[in-house]
């Protein structure tokens, strides 16, 4: 059985399979895309449960895994040399779980980085952009001008549309996807 001791987080959300990739997420997008990689990799997995609403995240036991105070974050007790290994914020996870399993990533090292590259404009556009124009649509400007909650929806509108255009084009050229053959 592994020994997680030396990860503060498992005294304060205990594992009761040491032996399972434990996962430490709440239901959000980025806590979702790694359930999500989990389940369709086959992985076996168990989850914890991380109150954000309650700033969880800044426990002291949670901020020992991730210094970053954010969710999701993992424990493998089976990483790589078969020792434990921790793994913050989502897309390192993916791309880890993805190495590991060997799966929904191409084995070619320029269809892997093509991947990678969509993998990565995900975190950094598409996904903050998506969380920001959400936030500004539901809640932004409550306490704001309007014309500060117009800005703020405008720039993330603008951003996202510039976005979303780009991905079905590129998509659309590639018999492949996430290195699957025909699969979009």
């Amino acid at each position: 059985m592994p020994d997680l001791s030396s990860y503060p987080i498992t005294e304060r959300w205990p594992a009761s399979n040491p032996d399972l990739l434990q996962l430490y997420a709440a239901p959000t997008p980025n806590g979702v895309k790694v359930s999500i990689m989990l389940e369709e990799t086959g992985l076996p997995y168990e989850p914890h449960f991380i109150d954000i609403s309650t700033n969880e995240t800044k426990d002291p036991a949670f901020v020992s895994l991730n210094p970053n105070g954010r969710i999701p974050a993992i424990i493998d007790p089976s990483g790589p040399d078969g020792e434990p290994l921790g793994v913050w914020e989502s897309g390192a996870i993916l791309v880890y779980l993805a190495e590991k399993t060997g799966r929904l990533i191409p084995p070619g090292q320029a269809r892997r980085y093509e991947v990678l590259s969509w993998v990565f404009f995900q975190m950094s556009a598409i996904g903050p952009m998506f969380g920001q124009l959400g936030f500004f649509l539901r809640w932004g400007g409550k306490d704001a001008s309007s014309t500060a909650r117009a800005c703020g929806s405008e720039r993330n509108s603008v951003s996202f549309s510039s976005s979303s255009r780009s991905r079905p084009l590129k998509l659309s050229l590639k018999p492949f996807c996430w290195g699957l053959p025909g699969a979009m």
